[in-house]
């Protein structure tokens, strides 16, 4: 099963205070879950961006995982 939601990067980036520093205020995320491969990766983009332009980048399973069930799993 995969999921996959837009989350504000400020949101998605609020344990990594580099990253965030960085994140304009209507900065998106395209997060993407792959509960069978255990991977989850996400695209960061500007409001408004098409998303596709952007790299994808992997990022912690677990941690992902915990944002969306804190979210209420968007998507599923």
């Amino acid at each position: 099963m995969k999921v996959q939601f837009v989350v504000e990067a400020k949101k998605y980036f609020e344990v990594d205070a580099e990253r965030l520093e960085q994140a304009r205020e209507n900065d998106l995320c395209l997060v993407t879950i792959d509960f069978e491969k255990q991977k989850a990766e996400f695209i960061w983009y500007g409001e408004g961006e098409n998303p596709a332009n952007f790299p994808a980048e992997e990022d912690d399973f677990d941690a992902v995982v915990e944002l969306w069930e804190e979210l209420g799993k968007p998507g599923e």
